[in-house]
């Protein structure tokens, strides 16, 4: 007998349960029937739609300069860091001077023997002592001795071949260096540049002069295309375009990876809606407009897109009362109430 209450008891309980979320949602329902379904709403108005093809490339100096070693050697000395700024002929790496690939010392001593020797030749001619030929020949010879020391000097002292910023520093003091090994990059300081692959399917919407932007860490450059390649690059399979952005902010680094942006096309004047409010059933296109307190769902033709926001070419104009949230709370006719955003 206890064992039979028991399972009544379980059972009454139950159908009361059921009974009371029956009761909820009859309440939720007659709620949006009298007071309408909350939405939120925008006011369609003209605007703009960007087109725009995303890449990532890494940024660089708009000119930017690779020093390499060349001969073999041991590093003597560094003369700047990264970060600092170099001007052209500054210099920034040096080898010993007394080593067998350069031959200072002897190209040093030609140079000063030559010299002399052009000087000597200069009094005499200026006295009336020797001929032009003799002066030609000792000039030639101070010139060719000149360019020696000039050569040997350039392979134990690696100078700065741009104004910049020393941006990489590839070797340290006392590391011995090969022919042809990458020493320092120098970059200028006025722009960043950046190199993208564009596929052929894209590349026929890029051309020199079209918008581009660079995002890295919240933070955006404008910049421009400079460079659009003619040909297709084989080991790609893209066309080589190259972006340049003036330096206006400091947060910027060489090196980074960021997200370029080249902008297409930039439609003004036209209706364009979130892709969001867009509802798509049996391949047709619509959105929920207010209209005098109900929902009136309106059929919607679309155009250019951007992936994020579409344009409507028809079924929207200007003034019209889009219905933004509550979407799937919708019927058609169906009462709304407006909600503050």
């Amino acid at each position: 007998m206890r064992r039979y209450l028991a399972i009544l008891a379980v059972v009454l309980m139950v159908i009361s349960a059921c009974g009371k979320k029956k009761s909820e949602a009859v309440s939720i329902e007659q709620l949006h029937k009298e007071n309408g379904v909350p939405v939120k709403v925008i006011t369609i108005e003209p605007g703009s739609l960007s087109q725009e093809q995303l890449y990532n490339a890494t940024i660089s100096g708009a000119e930017e300069s690779t020093s390499n070693a060349m001969l073999a050697d041991v590093v003597t000395g560094i003369h700047a860091q990264i970060g600092d700024r170099v001007s052209k002929g500054q210099l920034i790496i040096s080898f010993p001077s007394n080593s067998p690939q350069a031959q200072n010392d002897q190209a040093r001593a030609g140079f000063n023997s030559a010299r002399q020797v052009y000087e000597r030749m200069q009094r005499l001619h200026s006295q009336g002592a020797i001929s032009q030929q003799d002066l030609d020949n000792a000039r030639t010879g101070f010139e060719v001795a000149q360019a020696n020391l000039q050569s040997s000097e350039a392979m134990i002292k690696i100078v700065s071949p741009i104004n910049g910023i020393l941006t990489n520093l590839l070797v340290n003091s006392g590391d011995r260096c090969y022919p042809g090994q990458p020493l320092f990059t120098v970059a200028s300081g006025g722009s960043f540049k950046a190199v993208v692959n564009v596929p052929e399917s894209e590349i026929s919407k890029v051309r020199r002069g079209t918008p581009a932007t660079a995002t890295w860490n919240g933070i955006t450059l404008n910049g421009r295309v400079t460079q659009v390649a003619l040909a297709l690059d084989p080991n790609t399979k893209a066309f080589r375009v190259e972006c340049v952005f003036p330096n206006t902010n400091r947060g910027f680094s060489y090196g980074i990876t960021a997200q370029i942006s080249l902008i297409t096309s930039n439609v003004q004047n036209v209706i364009a809606i979130d892709r969001q409010y867009i509802v798509t059933e049996n391949s047709q296109q619509f959105v929920w407009l207010a209209k005098d307190g109900k929902a009136v769902k309106t059929p919607i033709e679309t155009g250019r897109d951007n992936q994020l926001r579409f344009e409507v070419v028809s079924g929207l104009t200007e003034g019209d009362v889009l219905i933004t949230e509550g979407l799937n709370l919708l019927t058609d006719n169906a009462k709304i109430n407006v909600v503050s955003n």
